[in-house]
């Protein structure tokens, strides 16, 4: 039955809701504007696919001169691999244990892949892998303090049986400012400090030739042939969908906004009170701090989701919703929004024109 959604409205009653629902259009846009930035930044481009977790969106990122994928977990690059996407993959997240190890390992007769860790310790477990160091430059999630960072990149680079690649941080930091000159101050930041660490890595005899930075917010429009000098890579996740939290911290548009879950009012029993068929199990139930509810409702500014039930959306709204009604709601965060649903519709114009399906949802391992 899924199939035969190609072709239609996603205002035809026929289809089924709650759907996710991605503008074409605007995606594509997206891609071509952070890979241009790239370019002129001198710098290469390896997004986050934790965002989108598509195989077809993988290859439209690669298509835009992107050198290879971050992905968050081992599985996520697995998945996509299989799907027929052979790149060069990052894993952010550090993982223990010698299945992973081996499932690394065989993925590397095919695919670059690279483990990123902050202990030398862990490292120490990962022979015959190529690995990053985490270092942490503000955020205060993963990696080493930068005061410690050039002696952990030595312990790591003289183990035995394993390649120290470089070095990477995560500017998560800069979506909790709201001021394009914040955030300009912490990309730029992170940047200066990672470029001295790796100057004084090499300068000790080692190798650091990946030098890589990331986070939406930390690179969306600060494109500069000089304010990244010494990086040699981003890695961005959302600017692919961009979301509700991008809209509230000022680093996207409405128009930006490629992805949408696509909803029906089922109840409608009390004035200014109405249901939708939308809960966290589609709209996740991730509040944006700088804005109220869950999800922007387009076109209707009197709307508020404010209450999230399993399967439900709790509505507060100006009287004018009847059952049945459909709405198009931009999610707080949509880089939970693939993980939850099996197929991801896509079109333009409001119409669908073909189905993805999120092959590296779930990987968890």
């Amino acid at each position: 039955m899924i199939d035969t959604l190609v072709g239609r409205s996603i205002w035809d009653e026929d289809v089924p809701t709650p759907l996710v629902y991605v503008d074409r259009r605007a995606l594509e846009r997206n891609l071509q504007r952070m890979a241009e930035a790239a370019r002129q930044s001198g710098v290469a481009l390896r997004p986050h696919a934790k965002t989108h977790k598509i195989a077809e969106v993988a290859k439209l990122q690669l298509d835009a001169g992107a050198i290879g994928l971050t992905v968050a977990k081992l599985g996520e690059a697995l998945a996509l691999a299989e799907a027929g996407v052979e790149t060069s993959f990052m894993v952010a997240q550090p993982y223990v244990g010698p299945t992973k190890v081996r499932q690394q390992l065989e993925l590397s007769e095919t695919c670059e892949v690279i483990a990123c860790v902050d202990s030398v310790d862990l490292a120490g477990a990962m022979i015959g892998l190529d690995l990053v160091l985490i270092v942490d430059t503000g955020y205060g999630r993963l990696g080493v303090a930068a005061g410690e960072a050039v002696d952990r990149a030595e312990e790591i680079a003289t183990l035995p049986g394993v390649r120290f690649r470089g070095i990477r941080s995560h500017t998560g930091h800069a979506y909790e400012v709201i001021s394009e000159d914040a955030r300009r101050k912490i990309a730029f930041e992170d940047a200066r400090v990672l470029s001295e660490l790796a100057t004084s890595i090499r300068s000790r005899g080692l190798p650091c030739e990946i030098v890589s930075v990331g986070s939406t917010p930390g690179t969306t429009g600060l494109a500069s042939a000089t304010a990244f000098q010494g990086v040699t890579e981003w890695r961005p996740g959302n600017y692919a969908f961009f979301d509700r939290m991008q809209l509230s911290i000022g680093t996207a548009t409405v128009e930006d906004c490629a992805v949408r879950v696509v909803c029906s009012v089922v109840s409608a029993a009390r004035p200014g009170h109405a249901v939708i068929d939308a809960g966290k199990k589609t709209l996740t139930s991730t509040l944006d701090p700088y804005s109220s509810g869950h999800g922007l409702a387009l076109g209707r500014p009197n709307l508020e989701i404010h209450t999230l039930s399993e399967e439900c959306g709790w509505v507060r709204h100006d009287g004018d919703l009847q059952v049945g009604d459909r709405l198009q709601v931009i999610p707080n965060h949509a880089c939970e929004l693939t993980n939850l649903v099996d197929v991801v519709a896509y079109g333009v114009d409001d119409t669908i024109q073909g189905l993805w399906r999120p092959v590296a949802r779930g990987k968890v391992w």
